[in-house]
């Protein structure tokens, strides 16, 4: 049985709206894959970043894992969360990579996407929370 071992850590994000963020995450296998050690999943601490600064994580990353089989290779994914002065969370982006197949030392960017919310006028909205109205 063959066996990989992921270790790095979450640094940081950039680019969000907000700049007072954290970061939930985890590492998806397939069927064919078993942790053997470590944490598959979890959340950063947040972070207060001065405008236009990357927010800081360096939350760590370290886990082992066994195989039968290539199927279902393991994919990291993101979600990156913003908090306001009221204690209120809100996502601002999701995103997943794939980790790399090739033994190694990688720098992984992920690009994340933003959840649409389709506009409304007020009316619609008003009579889709209320349906007297």
């Amino acid at each position: 049985m063959a066996e990989m071992h992921i270790i790095g850590q979450i640094v940081g994000g950039s680019g969000f709206p907000s700049q007072n963020l954290f970061c939930k995450w985890g590492v998806v296998a397939g069927r064919t894959w078993e942790l053997l050690e470590g944490i598959d999943q979890g959340q950063t601490q947040l972070d207060q970043a001065y405008d236009g600064e990357m927010v800081v994580w360096a939350h760590p990353l370290d886990v082992h894992y066994s195989c039968k089989g290539l199927a279902g290779w393991p994919k990291l994914h993101f979600q990156v969360w913003s908090q306001d002065v009221y204690g209120r969370n809100d996502i601002c982006g999701y995103g997943f990579c794939h980790v790399p197949t090739a033994p190694g030392m990688y720098e992984l960017e992920c690009a994340t996407w933003v959840p649409e919310i389709p506009l409304l006028n007020s009316a619609d909205a008003l009579s889709d929370c209320h349906p007297g109205v």
